[in-house]
């Protein structure tokens, strides 16, 4: 459900309509399109691509990639690495409920809350799961407020009235009028699980393999093909390229590590036409269609 309207939703280009006007870094905005993939960490083979407009956030495509990975190589996911752009909530809760390992940077790490330096932390307000309710450090039972449609948090709050006559109220709120609020994810135990495994040494290990194997592999696209510019208009024709210079990079690996190609040579050029993210790194670290006979190992996916 939308409640805002962005930018990119008032604005339209006269010569491609499909692309978004987008502004990156100290450029101006221009119309522009996000290519997303996905990287098989054995040999940087691209499993899995999406062309979108360049308005399609990265952490919105996670999933679609996965899944395109899947039915690309007949093989499942076994862990999925990104930077903290994919390390959203629901990117979390998805892999979690699919068996997946995240090895993914934490989004919410990189954002700071200047308001709440200094009051209790969500951890010191204990849930009941019996009654699902909170109860807060004063001792005051939080009732659920309401489940947030999009973000599928539960909202915990107080009587307005309550939270004023509080003793602890400092402590726990710098909000002038309301009291505090607590936000629970529905499925907070295997959001707290993906976050844990995000934290260990694998998975710091395993985000700097990625920043040179699925860096790597947009990096060779944009020198050696052609990769940071569109040669026609609309969607449908830019994702046509994005897929030719991935199966011309796939092509690439399998000369370079003398692999046998699958039953057919043109199943090197059969990328479904899934989705990705700019650039998406995994183990999975994400890439394109599977090409080649591999050696069989547990699947390491990265996003780009």
């Amino acid at each position: 459900m939308r409640y805002y309207e962005t930018v990119n939703d008032r604005l339209m280009s006269t010569t491609d309509a499909d692309a978004a006007v987008v502004r990156r870094g100290g450029q101006p905005p221009r119309p522009r399109y996000q290519n997303h993939r996905a990287i098989d960490d054995a040999h940087g083979v691209i499993t899995a691509v999406e062309t979108t407009p360049g308005s399609v956030a990265e952490n919105h495509r996670l999933v679609p990639l996965v899944e395109q990975h899947h039915a690309n190589t007949g093989q499942p996911v076994a862990t999925v690495v990104g930077d903290h752009k994919y390390g959203t909530s629901e990117n979390f809760v998805a892999c979690a409920q699919r068996g997946i390992r995240t090895h993914l940077g934490e989004l919410r790490a990189k954002q700071r809350h200047v308001r709440s330096a200094g009051i209790f932390p969500d951890r010191a307000f204990a849930y009941d799961a019996t009654t699902n309710t909170v109860r807060c450090p004063a001792g005051q039972t939080m009732k659920p407020r309401r489940l947030h449609p999009t973000k599928r948090t539960w909202e915990y709050q107080l009587p307005q009235k309550v939270c004023a006559a509080c003793a602890l109220r400092p402590q726990c709120t710098r909000a002038q009028k309301y009291g505090r609020t607590i936000h629970r994810h529905e499925h907070q135990e295997l959001l707290e699980s993906a976050r844990a495994q995000s934290h260990s040494a694998a998975a710091r290990r395993d985000r700097q393999r990625r920043q040179h194997l699925a860096e790597g592999s947009f990096a060779d696209a944009a020198n050696h093909h052609g990769f940071k510019r569109a040669r026609w208009r609309r969607l449908w024709r830019v994702r046509i390229q994005d897929w030719l210079i991935a199966a011309i990079q796939n092509i690439k690996i399998l000369i370079k590590n003398w692999l046998q190609p699958v039953a057919a040579v043109g199943a090197a050029l059969q990328i479904a036409p899934v989705g990705g993210g700019n650039g998406h790194r995994c183990p999975l670290w994400l890439n394109g269609g599977q090409l080649f006979a591999l050696r069989p190992r547990p699947v390491r996916f990265q996003t780009n």
